[in-house]
């Protein structure tokens, strides 16, 4: 079995606005999402950008990320930022029918995505192996905090634990033995999400092409050593590990300017340095021969600081963006939340877009990441209403209205 139908509700390719009469490449592919929180739900919002149909499977009063700084007018920006273009259907797996109602969905989908702890699908009767009875080529893609093997399996986990077992608060702060800091909320998450979504999309293109499902399993830890690749390389290879340095290279870094804001250079070859020693114009920094070639400048790393803190401090800092860009030096000013919105790059690129929502109005978004020449995904729209595609979802699996009613009776697809 390939791909599924075309499922109801898409838009025929002429409807489809700036694709080129051309679906998303994942136009098609149905997923059944049990996630919640942040990790899974964001892995299952990448395939929805590309153009994958998502069924959140929710519990009445809706999964926790709802309520995470929920505002009066039903806003909530970790709820958003991890759900957007998804259709939401309300089960209460404990009530009478609604693993049945499932086990009648699951063969209309070309993907399961679970974040419970590993052996939870299991005792649902959602197991891998369960699913393949209903669906030969199914494939299941599970993430959890710690991996399925191992004693530490079955425990609970979120971001910051996981960012503590991993290394990365040591190499972020202090070092071994000093103090550690922690990285952005929830990095473990997207980093452990960006891969679960590659295993989902490397399955799928196996199937294609061999005819055959699997189960995919990713972790928050297992996301944490592929980021820190290098490090964890080093520290394996030398054994040390040398934690944060606010500069590990004087020309890899940013200073500070005339006006209090801060400018980022990345002059890190010899005919960079040259070029930015000359369009900055100081006599004294260019004559210096310690500072003349790579290892000297090394060497001198401290003193070098000195050197470019100074220089830097005698212009503001959209002064020295053109003198940087016309020196062909990698630069970029150094940026917030309100400067980054503001940037037009990212709107050029459709990495900050804005969407209209029926329920929560006019938003500025975060875009798709990726961009394909062919295939174009798209922000497929808001976060869902809690459980407002029940009916629909059930009614394509086949259910009668009879049965939807049975559910409502049981309380199996109650909202609140």
């Amino acid at each position: 079995m390939t791909i599924t139908e075309r499922p109801a509700g898409w838009l025929a390719p002429e409807e489809e606005p700036g694709t080129g009469g051309r679906f998303p490449a994942m136009h098609g592919v149905r997923v059944l999402d049990f996630t919640r929180a942040q990790q899974g739900p964001f892995a299952t919002l990448l395939l929805a950008d590309m153009g994958a149909e998502v069924l959140k499977v929710e519990p009445p009063g809706g999964e926790s990320g709802r309520a995470n700084g929920l505002g009066a007018d039903g806003f909530s920006s970790y709820f958003e930022g991890h759900n957007r273009g998804k259709k939401s259907i309300t089960l209460d797996l404990k009530a009478p029918g609604a693993i049945d109602a499932v086990k009648r969905i699951v063969p209309t989908c070309d993907v399961v995505v679970e974040n419970f702890r590993p052996g939870v699908m299991e005792r649902l009767g959602l197991g891998y192996a369960d699913l393949k009875e209903l669906r030969e080529d199914i494939i299941l893609a599970s993430a959890s905090a710690w991996g399925r093997d191992g004693d530490w399996a079955t425990r609970g986990g979120y971001d910051h634990v996981a960012q503590a077992l991993s290394g990365v608060m040591y190499e972020q702060g202090e070092g071994p033995g000093g103090e550690p800091h922690a990285l952005i909320g929830g990095f473990a998450d997207q980093i452990g999400a960006m891969l679960l979504a590659f295993g989902v999309a490397t399955a799928l293109m196996v199937r294609e092409r061999d005819g055959v499902g699997q189960h995919i399993d990713g972790s928050l830890i297992g996301g944490m050593v592929a980021v820190q690749s290098k490090q964890i390389m080093e520290y394996l290879r030398s054994g040390k590990q040398s934690g944060f340095q606010r500069r590990r290279a004087a020309t890899y870094t940013n200073y500070e300017c005339a006006d209090g804001e801060h400018v980022a250079i990345a002059a890190n070859s010899q005919e960079m340095w040259e070029r930015m020693v000359e369009a900055l114009g100081d006599e004294a920094l260019a004559s210096d021969a310690r500072f003349a070639e790579p290892f000297g400048r090394a060497d001198h790393k401290d003193e070098l600081v000195v050197e470019l803190d100074r220089v830097f401090r005698q212009r503001a800092r959209d002064e020295w963006l053109p003198i940087l860009e016309g020196a062909d030096v990698p630069h970029a000013p150094v940026l917030d939340y309100a400067g980054m919105s503001e940037h037009p790059q990212y709107w050029a690129n459709g990495y900050l877009q804005e969407i209209d929502s029926p329920h929560l109005g006019h938003m500025r978004v975060p875009g798709v990441p990726i961009h394909m020449s062919v295939t174009p995904p798209r922000v497929q729209g808001s976060g869902p209403p809690l459980g407002m595609h029940t009916e629909e979802i059930l009614l394509s699996a086949g259910l009668s209205w009879d049965e939807i009613e049975a559910l409502k009776d049981s309380g199996a697809t109650r909202t609140a």
